[in-house]
This record gives structure tokens, sequence and C-alpha cells, in this order.
């Protein structure tokens, strides 16, 4: 093999030669693409919205803290520290999905590519369907996470010891997949037969739902 020679150019090219600064203006919790517009969702109060030309405008989502974010790519559901539930689309505009009787803090907040919407405030899950329709569950213990299943209107709910499979459209009893300790986000894999959490030790817990199989993964 002949010896490289890179002649005059670097002969390593940094990502950073590639990046562009936003001046946003606010501590950033989570970023999403609503198509070609990158969208900074702030820890309070705004998201910041940038364009490519790198013009920057911010929007108002919540009336003080935003806890926790979720996109499916045609628009960013957060929950806020205000007790709402707020959709935001690629054209800036807001919308309030649902405000929390109680007044408590959205911790929690997962999408269906059918359009539902599911959220939490303490141990209370809620999910709006495409069609509108709303329905509560009340966990064990406060929510840690929220995920649809890919088909059907599923959601499974983690909480301490375990997580809940709820059919919000079915009057059967939720299904309870135990294993000790603290469950926090959650995912359904893409052929909907594992379930997997991140727990609050360095940890993952997984179940194969054929048969709910337990995985330990350190």
């Amino acid at each position: 093999m002949k010896e490289f020679d890179p002649g005059d150019a670097p002969s390593i090219v940094s990502i950073t030669d590639k990046v562009r600064a936003l001046p946003v203006g606010m501590p950033v919790s989570s970023i999403h693409f609503l198509g070609d517009t990158a969208v900074f969702v702030g820890a309070e109060e705004n998201a910041a919205m940038a364009n490519e030309a790198g013009e920057v405008s911010k929007v108002v989502i919540h009336g003080g803290a935003v806890l926790c974010a979720a996109s499916d790519g045609k628009r960013i559901v957060t929950g806020g520290d205000d007790g709402k539930v707020v959709a935001l689309n690629a054209k800036g505009e807001t919308a309030v999905l649902a405000t929390d009787a109680k007044r408590r803090w959205i911790d929690n907040v997962a999408l269906h590519s059918d359009g539902a919407v599911a959220w939490s405030a303490g141990k209370t899950a809620s999910v709006r369907s495409g069609k509108g329709d709303e329905k509560s569950f009340d966990a064990p213990t406060t929510v840690g996470g929220l995920a649809f299943a890919p088909k059907g209107l599923r959601v499974a709910v983690a909480h301490y010891n375990g997580v809940t499979l709820w059919f919000p459209n079915m009057a059967a009893k939720p299904e309870f997949l135990e294993w000790a300790g603290s469950h926090l986000a959650v995912t359904f894999s893409p052929d909907n037969k594992f379930l997997v959490t991140a727990m609050h030790e360095p940890a993952l817990h997984g179940w194969r739902l054929a048969d709910n199989r337990h995985m330990r993964m350190s």
C-alpha cells in the first residue's frame, strides 16, 4: 500500500466545520425537526424555530417550565408545569390539547402515528384518540414513562415495580408486567414483540410480550 498524501487539505474533517451557531437565547431541553424547520424546545415557556436560512423565531408554548416533549415529525406535543398539553406545528401555530383538571404538571407525553396523544400527571395517564375521545387510567404509582404500541391503541405505562399495558378502548383489565424497581422511559420494538424500560438504576429491562418473559440488560 502506498503512503497516503493528503496534500494541502486537512487530513481530518471536523463536524464543527459544518455547524452553524443559532442565537436561541434560552436553555434548551430538547430538539426536533418539523420538515426543514429545527425546533428548540426551551426549558421555560418558549420554543425557538429556526428555518434553513438560520432565522430564529420564538413561540410561547407554556406558562412556566416545559417538562416533556415528543414529536412525530408533523407536530411537537409538550407538557408543562402549567398543567397543559400543547401541540406546535411547523407554521408556529399552537393548540392546547388538554388541561389537567387538578392543575398538576404534565410530566410525560407520547404520540401515536394515527394522531392519538397520551400524557400523564402524577399517577394518572390519559389518552386522547385521533377522533378526540379521551380516557384516563390510574397507575399503581407515579407514571415514569409512556409509549404507544406500533399497532392498535395500546399504551405502555411505566411506573414503580413494572409496566401496565392499557387498552383505552377496551373494558378488559390492564395487563401488569412486574419487575421490582423504578421504571422510567419505555418503548415498544417496531415489530410489537418486545417492551423495554430504562430503570432508575443503570440497567434496561425488557419483556417478550408473547409470553411476558423477562430480559435484563445491564
